[in-house]
């Protein structure tokens, strides 16, 4: 009697284990959503003759229904279509769901890319910064690019381009 029991409510808990490990299953093979990632700052550090560090400050916005763990972050910053620096950081930090974070990255470029940015920077009305690269989380690495005007010299004199 007991066996006929057994017999009946096994094949019933079977299932219920099967769909539970089918559960646990799609909740690790989600694939995180790309992060919106915005320049904040730029920070000049000490320089040398060849040589400027800086500091460069993102903001990294995270989409997803959970918090990012980042273990890394590799991006190249233009400033109007000019490369002036690539930034690497292996600090960790979490990006909590649905919110926003500020990483500092200090990353070094060549001075003579920095005198080059200011002195095109009295040539042009605009100066606008491209971000783009790579974001470390939980084994895997999430693209992102981002574009945006940082200063627009029309809008502070009041003058429109066609003046």
């Amino acid at each position: 009697m007991m066996m006929k029991r057994i017999s009946k409510v096994l094949p019933f808990v079977c299932g219920i284990l099967f769909l539970i490990g089918c559960t646990s299953i799609a909740e690790l093979t989600v694939q995180p959503e790309s992060p919106e990632v915005l320049l904040v700052n730029i920070t000049p550090l000490e320089a040398t003759m060849f040589e400027q560090r800086l500091q460069v400050d993102l903001r990294v916005r995270n989409p997803n229904d959970f918090d990012l763990e980042v273990t890394g972050l590799d991006f190249t910053l233009h400033l109007n279509d000019q490369r002036l620096a690539r930034g690497l950081t292996n600090k960790a930090s979490t990006i909590p769901r649905l919110g926003d974070s500020v990483i500092s990255v200090e990353t070094t470029t060549s001075t003579l890319d920095v005198i080059r940015q200011l002195l095109q920077l009295s040539q042009r009305q605009e100066v606008a910064y491209q971000v783009d690269g790579f974001l470390y989380v939980q084994g895997s690495r999430l693209p992102f690019k981002n574009k945006g005007v940082l200063l627009d010299t029309n809008d502070m004199s009041g003058s429109s381009p066609g003046s």
